[in-house]
């Protein structure tokens, strides 16, 4: 009898060894599960911060393109100059039209130009038609947009003048400022 108590107690004892290495290997399963999981959700972040890094990119790459051509459309462009030159005249006529929503592109968020000599002196004048040419800046578009980065370049702001019968074009120096929507993280 007692010989069948100890079979019985060395049976138990496998048992119990059996039952203590499947949980471990369960335990060791679930860590390796969980450090699989961690490592994906670790790479989904690095791969959703570089996918908004590339849709600014690619919005301030359009925005970039969009000053240098923006200059050169025939809604902008003076007449008897090839490139980077803005007839003024055309922009008080072009200001917050919203005919041309469209035609600026769903990333374009604001078009504004400014007069260089003007930007020192720290003294904004908006334009309008009462004020033209005395104003320091045209705005010709803003969706009013805060969250947006500004790109610019330098262009010839001409205008028609009058000078004792002689038409002549009085250019300065001005600035073309296209602002682009920045996407962030919701």
């Amino acid at each position: 009898m007692i010989w069948h108590h100890v079979k019985y107690f060395k049976m138990i004892q496998k048992n119990k060894k059996a039952q203590l290495k499947i949980q471990e290997m369960s335990f060791m399963l679930l860590a390796l599960v969980l450090f699989f999981i961690i490592a994906g959700l670790f790479f989904l972040m690095i791969q959703n911060r570089e996918l908004y890094q590339s849709v600014n990119t690619l919005a301030r790459e359009n925005a970039v393109s969009s000053v240098i051509s923006l200059s050169k459309t025939p809604e902008f462009s003076c007449k008897d100059y090839d490139s980077l030159c803005i007839d003024t005249d055309k922009l008080i006529v072009l200001r917050d039209r919203e005919d041309y929503a469209g035609f600026w592109g769903s990333k374009i968020t604001s078009i504004y130009v400014r007069k260089v000599f003007q930007i020192e002196n720290r003294t904004e004048v908006y334009c309008n038609k009462n004020n033209y040419p005395d104003c320091t800046v045209f705005r010709v578009y803003d969706k009013n947009i805060k969250n947006k980065e500004e790109l610019s370049t330098f262009v010839a702001l001409c205008r028609k003048e009058n000078y004792e019968g002689y038409l002549y074009d009085k250019c300065e120096l001005g600035k073309i400022i296209v602002g682009t929507e920045i996407v962030q993280k919701a």
